[in-house]
């Protein structure tokens, strides 16, 4: 990001149902950025502005790219290791995040669009010249909330809904996930599933972000790594698998899985905490 500068904001005490805000800072680590094993006694978000890196946790490890959000529940013993590339810029939100709603997911990765949503929201932070001022309390907490809105809905807190009231009920989302079910071979482009919705995948995207807040592209991938999910649990061979829900190649899979999950398939599998969650 241009013009970048540090922001650390602390004693945020922003409180809604659900989620208590304390810190919010900007970091960029240095190249010879390595943070040894530690933990907490709150929440943590991580968001991947720009830059690479991994991050470990309780034995799982996640590669970061641009986009990449990190949850850390509290206590959970958690490093970093930056790749040997541009330094990355890490937003960083302390929280108390109630856990009784959903399971958010350790990893995942937010669209594009959210993300510059996410880099514009930062940039008017920096607009702010004193931001701990009582006087710029509502603007700030009104920009970290919007943030968090993105934020939360990627990784799975906030499930997905719909944004303009109950006249419309989802129909659209409901339709393309019943496309999903029939139309998810290798061979089919997100094209033609929106040709098979009736649309082109830019309106399409348009019309599910405002029914439900994701586009395509996500709600393919959450329906394929639950199918994926399923058919481990019932024993079939990993190549398999992937061959089922669309991904021929097995090594990019056990990658995307890896990505989507923070664990390999195999590893997955033995996992006792083998849980479907959307």
């Amino acid at each position: 990001m241009k013009n970048y500068r540090p922001i650390l904001l602390q004693n945020l005490a922003i409180a809604v149902p659900g989620v208590r805000v304390r810190q919010l800072r900007l970091n960029q680590h240095t190249p010879e950025a390595v943070w040894t094993v530690h933990s907490h006694d709150h929440g943590q978000l991580l968001i991947y502005l720009t830059g690479r890196g991994r991050q470990t946790a309780e034995e799982k490890t996640y590669d970061c790219r641009p986009g990449t959000i990190i949850h850390h529940p509290p206590g959970v013993s958690h490093s970093f290791e930056r790749e040997l590339t541009r330094p990355p810029l890490v937003l960083v939100i302390d929280l108390d995040l109630e856990m009784v709603r959903a399971t958010p997911h350790p990893c995942a990765q937010m669209p594009d669009a959210d993300l510059n949503k996410v880099r514009t929201a930062v940039m008017r932070l920096f607009q702010i010249r004193q931001v701990e001022h009582r006087e710029s309390v509502l603007a700030v907490g009104s920009i970290v909330l919007e943030i968090l809105d993105r934020v939360l809905l990627a990784i799975g807190w906030i499930k997905p809904f719909n944004r303009y009231g109950d006249a419309k009920l989802m129909n659209t989302t409901r339709f393309v996930e019943r496309v999903l079910e029939r139309l998810d071979g290798p061979e089919v482009t997100l094209e033609a599933i929106a040709a098979r919705s009736g649309y082109q995948v830019d309106h399409l995207n348009r019309r599910l972000k405002t029914e439900c807040g994701l586009t395509l592209g996500q709600l393919r991938a959450r329906h394929r790594l639950q199918r994926a999910q399923r058919l481990i649990q019932q024993g079939l061979p990993i190549q398999t698998v992937g061959e089922r829900i669309g991904i021929l190649d097995n090594n990019y899979f056990s990658r995307w899985f890896r990505q989507q999950t923070g664990m390999s398939p195999s590893a997955w599998k033995k996992s006792p905490q083998r849980t479907v969650s959307f």
